[in-house]
Order: C-alpha cells, then sequence, then structure tokens
C-alpha cells in the first residue's frame, strides 16, 4: 500500500481542519449532506459525461494502483536481462525458453523474449512491443485523465452549489437570524468542491502520471535489453546501454512488473 499518499492526505486534511479550527471554527460545520451531494455526486455526474464508457475499468483499475502500486525495480530487472544475455550468448536464444515458460517472470519480459525466441529480428520485436506500450500508455492515461477532469470539474460545481445556498439564503432575508447561517452552509459547497480537487483527484492524477512515466522507462529498459539479446551484443556493452535507464533509479526502488 502506498503509505507515503495516504500519509499525504492525512497532512492535508489535518492542515486545514487544524487551520480551521485555529481560527475559531468548527469541524462539524463542514459536515453538509447537502453540499456533499450537490458537489462531490454532482461532479461525478459531469465527469461520467465527459468519459468514455470503455474507459471507467481503467479509472477504477488506477484508484488500485493509487494505492497498492508495484515495485519499480530497475536495477533488479537490468541484472536479470544481463543474466539472460550472458546466458543466451553461451547456449543460444533457445536456452531462454526455460525463464520464458517458466511463469514466475516479468510479463513484458517475457513477451518481448517469446519474440526473440521465435525469431523475429531486432527491428520486428521493437515496432510489435512498441506498438503494445503505446496502446498500454494510452490505457492508463485513460484511468488517470478520469481523476484529471473530476478534479477540473469539482470546484465549478462547488460555486454552482454555494449559488444555490444562496439563492435559498435570498428566500430568507425576512429571518435575519437565518442569513448568517445559510451563507456559511452555501460556502460549504465552494470548499468540498475544491478542497476534493486539489487533495484527492488532481493529486491522484498527478502520481498516477508518474506511474505511467515510470512504466514506460521500464519497458523501453526491457526493450532496449531484448533487442541488445537479440542482436548478440556483448553483456559489457548492454549493461552500458542499459545504466542509461536507470537514472536515479540505480539502488534499486520502485516496481517490478
Amino acid at each position: 500500500m502506498d503509505i507515503f499518499s495516504l500519509l499525504g492526505l492525512i497532512v492535508a486534511i489535518g492542515g486545514v481542519l487544524g487551520g480551521m479550527v485555529l481560527e475559531g471554527g468548527h469541524p462539524s460545520s463542514l459536515l453538509q449532506v447537502t453540499a456533499f451531494l450537490i458537489v462531490i455526486v454532482g461532479s461525478l455526474g459531469a465527469t461520467m459525461v465527459a468519459t468514455l464508457p470503455s474507459d471507467l475499468p481503467f479509472a477504477i483499475k488506477s484508484l488500485k494502483r493509487w494505492l497498492l502500486p508495484g515495485k519499480y525495480d530497475f536495477h533488479g530487472v537490468m541484472e536479470k536481462i544481463l543474466e539472460l544475455a550472458n546466458l543466451a550468448r553461451r547456449e543460444g536464444l533457445l536456452a531462454l525458453e526455460t525463464y520464458a515458460n517458466s511463469g514466475q517472470g516479468d510479463p513484458f519480459l517475457v513477451k518481448c523474449l517469446t519474440l526473440a525466441i521465435d525469431g523475429s529480428s531486432a527491428e520486428a520485436i521493437r515496432e510489435t512491443v512498441e506498438v503494445d506500450m503505446h496502446i498500454a500508455e494510452e490505457d492508463d492515461k485513460a484511468g488517470m485523465k478520469f481523476w484529471e477532469s473530476w478534479g477540473a470539474l469539482a470546484p465549478t460545481v462547488g460555486v454552482l452549489g454555494a449559488v444555490l445556498g444562496l439563492m435559498h439564503v435570498m428566500s430568507v432575508l425576512s429571518q435575519p437570524e437565518l442569513i448568517g447561517p445559510g451563507i456559511a452552509v452555501a460556502f460549504v459547497a465552494t470548499v468540498y468542491g475544491v478542497g476534493y480537487a486539489n487533495i484527492v483527484c488532481l493529486p491522484m492524477s498527478f502520481k498516477l502520471k508518474r506511474h505511467i512515466e515510470h512504466d514506460q522507462l521500464m519497458k523501453s529498459m526491457i526493450l532496449e535489453g531484448v533487442v541488445g539479446i537479440q542482436s548478440g551484443i556483448a553483456p559489457g556493452a548492454l549493461r552500458s546501454k542499459l545504466k542509461v535507464y536507470l537514472g536515479s533509479h540505480g539502488g534499486g526502488g520502485d516496481k517490478k512488473h
């Protein structure tokens, strides 16, 4: 589980509520079912209007990815590729079938190796895999854009909620004691919209974007490695090529496919 994201949510919400308390406010004043229905449910509906039905599964999948991300072990995957390169150099490409058929290897690496074992040329492997990478990236972006769209729409729907609340206040101008509380309730909708967008939706979309970038970088490294194996590049030279992809991930870090 991504503890860092959950900790960030707690810090953000705690900071907002803590500042509110220091100003003399009370957190219970934010508990407005009407504002929740107008802003959160209303903006969800607007986001669904902006989203293709076929993209909804990717949005749900992206939520799981945000909460339960994998590990991008760039260094570990590089070492596995170099191990396979040494094996192929000694015994030929067919020796890689054991790893490819083990059922425990990295799925993307296995897919690339299978193409190489089947006799595909380096150019054919690159063309086939790059199309696969592009499609996977677009699917991942569809999930990310759902949250990005929700974050863009929620503040505007929050303003709509505030206007509706103020319209209600205008109808009770003959009762001065109701005006102050009515205005306060009206602006809770704006707090919901701006808060939900900037504490939940947009930060989530930003992190998903980074996951997509990491995923594409990992796949590019694997593709380069397998093309190198198929082309018969010496393991030492291949290591130098793959090290470029490590960057700041050289110590091991974050997703094993």
